[in-house]
């Protein structure tokens, strides 16, 4: 319990920091929101009204202003009554809370499929590379490494790219009726937060889960043959049992908590690799949010993703930690 109070107490100055960089980093961006919003229609209006817009936005502040009452709004969770919007999006006006928390469910859904194929898939092919390794079959295990090594080599989003256009151009592949493009049927209403149809998030999300399965795969390989040559596995297999036995009763539980400590950076890690995968397949999830608040100029709505993702890479190695500490009580706090 004072690991974890000591460790949310850190997170503190931490967030803060994440949260003064990154607006000082948008700030200096290029472009003005309110050149963004209104494009051409910007020259017909008069300038009163877009002094009047600027200052309902809070863009007549300095710098240092907005960001002082952005961060007190957001201390003071208050950004929804804030009479200067810095709490509201851009776009159309609406707090920047409802914006985000509506795109929440896709990417977790999306992350949370990706996760669970990377280390399912991940382990199995690790300790079957371990044990052709230890069985003496060198070329299968080279080949293995071989193709893992290429998997991991390659960016998401060509092998998106790859997927989507052998799906569109082979009769045999498009027979498969995997949904590839957004959340529902064409034709439906796009929905958010609610209705999410799996089927339709299982393409990016083993797209999304690829090279992590592979780095999964390559880590618990190495792990696994670290630790057949310890005394406590010669002396398993002196007493009769099976190798494959040694390699999953008694090996893969030692490497137990590196693993643990690889599924609490992948969590950040895939959320982060979802900005692509959810533009590329139209997933209507944060990873987008953030790419059409970016070239929207959208600042409300960067920062609270910005501070949300900072949030969970904290929450994800503090998650992390506590595992840790439960599957072994000897650790330090």
């Amino acid at each position: 319990m004072q690991m974890v109070l000591r460790r949310v107490l850190a997170a503190i100055p931490m967030l803060f920091l994440i949260s003064l960089v990154s607006f000082a980093l948008m700030r200096a961006l290029p472009g003005d929101p309110v050149d963004v919003m209104l494009g051409a229609a910007q020259k017909e209006l008069p300038a009163e009204d877009l002094k009047t817009l600027r200052q309902e936005f809070g863009l007549n502040q300095s710098p240092a202003k907005q960001y002082l009452l952005w961060l007190s709004g957001w201390v003071k969770n208050d950004s929804v009554a804030s009479t200067n919007a810095l709490g509201r999006s851009y776009r159309d006006g609406r707090p920047v809370k409802e914006v985000i928390v509506e795109r929440i469910p896709a990417t977790l859904t999306l992350v949370g499929i990706a996760l669970v194929l990377s280390f399912a898939v991940g382990l199995s092919v690790g300790i079957l590379a371990a044990f052709l390794n230890l069985q003496g079959n060198k070329q299968a295990d080279s080949a293995l490494t071989a193709v893992l090594l290429a998997i991991y080599s390659a960016p998401n989003f060509w092998l998106a790219f790859l997927a989507l256009a052998a799906l569109a151009s082979q009769a045999g592949l498009a027979m498969v009726k995997l949904p590839i493009l957004g959340l529902h049927p064409p034709g439906a209403e796009p929905t958010f937060g609610a209705g999410i149809n799996i089927e339709y998030l299982l393409l990016p999300a083993i797209i999304l889960s690829t090279r992590r399965m592979a780095k999964v795969a390559l880590y618990v390989r190495t792990l696994a043959l670290d630790e057949i040559g310890k005394e406590y596995v010669v002396t398993a297999l002196a007493k009769g049992l099976s190798l494959m036995s040694v390699i999953t009763n008694h090996v893969l539980k030692n490497c137990l908590i590196p693993v643990v400590n690889l599924a609490g950076l992948s969590l950040p890690a895939l959320i982060g690799g979802s900005v692509l995968i959810e533009t590329i397949f139209c997933v209507p999830g944060m990873g987008r949010l953030m790419v059409e608040s970016t070239f929207g100029r959208n600042y409300p709505v960067l920062m609270g993703l910005v501070m949300l993702y900072g949030a969970i890479v904290i929450l994800a190695n503090l998650l992390a930690d506590v595992l840790n500490k439960v599957i072994d009580p000897r650790l330090e706090n």
